[in-house]
């Protein structure tokens, strides 16, 4: 099974930055394919990142390495976390980007890297850009010590995908089990001294609230049909709203909501929220711009009401 690289970033595709990280990974680790999830993340937008990291780490093969690079802390001495969830691998800054990763897989292992231990013969400083200098070479280290291993050069077949990518609407959570990537990954970071990591930083904004019969919750990211993603994962929230009663939304202004499972169930300018494909409920309309509608922002603060109380459901 080839192990194979993950680009995520805010770079765009205007300037020569993705390339240069694709050339230092395919000059250090020339035998693995590399893909990008997208580099359109919105300037500097950590909890966007989190959310891209969160709704396709399901989806990647065994032996994946994610490298997000969305760091506004570039060229200050912050850490770089390698999160392990099963076979795949996930590269961060230590900035919030891992945030809903880590709330979802609370066992999964993640290890702080300093830049002062990072012994690697292409690492080097850089001010501006450590995607290119420090993430890509650390990844094309990590990629070759696991080709290393009898137990992935051995492994030829397929291996199948877990049960989040054939599914729609991920309705459960799901635990990491600890798998032999996990086992060779322990070796490398004790090979290399890096510790697992106490504690990681966090975006406070990642959690919905509910009050009174009213969630807080806010856009995690804006589709390009308009669909407005907010930070309600599936497993916990869609119960709660398919049993709220009459709904209502409000940003600027307060409008109708109803609880639908196809689009096709809106009419006209009607505003829905649906179990979305990326694991989050999202708030859609019928062939139209639910952002346009409700004039909403990444990062826009929303509160929907229920009818009904907790207990009543």
């Amino acid at each position: 099974m080839a192990v194979s690289f993950f680009l995520l970033t805010d770079f765009g595709t205007t300037d020569p930055y993705v390339a240069q990280m694709k050339g230092v990974l395919a000059t250090l680790a020339p035998h693995h394919p590399i893909f990008d999830i997208t580099h359109t993340v919105s300037a500097h937008n950590i909890t966007q990142a989190a959310f891209f990291l969160d709704s396709t780490i399901d989806h990647l093969p065994p032996y994946s390495i994610t490298i997000c690079v969305v760091d506004p802390g570039v060229g200050t001495t912050r850490d770089i976390l390698c999160m392990v969830i099963g076979s795949r691998t996930i590269l961060a800054p230590d900035n919030g980007c891992l945030s809903l990763l880590h709330a979802r897989y609370k066992k999964a292992q993640v290890y702080r890297i300093k830049q002062n231990q990072l012994p690697l013969k292409y690492t080097a400083h850089s001010c501006t850009f450590h995607g290119r200098t420090l993430f890509s070479p650390l990844a094309a280290d990590i990629a070759n010590f696991i080709t290393q291993q009898p137990s992935v050069r051995e492994h030829v077949t397929p291996v199948p995908f877990s049960k989040n990518s054939t599914q729609d609407c991920k309705k459960e959570n799901h635990t990491a089990e600890k798998t032999c990537s996990d086992f060779m990954l322990d070796s490398y970071m004790e090979k290399r001294g890096y510790a697992l990591a106490e504690n990681i930083i966090c975006q406070r904004e990642s959690t919905a609230q509910e009050h009174d019969n009213t969630i807080h919750t806010h856009v995690l990211h804006i589709d390009t049909f308009g669909n407005v993603v907010l930070n309600l994962p599936i497993p916990k929230w869609h119960k709660r709203i398919e049993r709220g009663g009459e709904l209502t939304v409000s940003t600027q202004t307060k409008r109708a909501l109803q609880y639908i499972t196809a689009y096709a169930e809106l009419k006209h300018n009607q505003i829905g929220i649906i179990c979305g494909s990326q694991g989050y409920l999202e708030i859609a309309c019928n062939m139209c711009s639910a952002t346009e509608l409700l004039n909403l922002s990444l990062g826009d603060h929303v509160t929907i009401h229920l009818s009904t109380s907790p207990e009543l459901n």
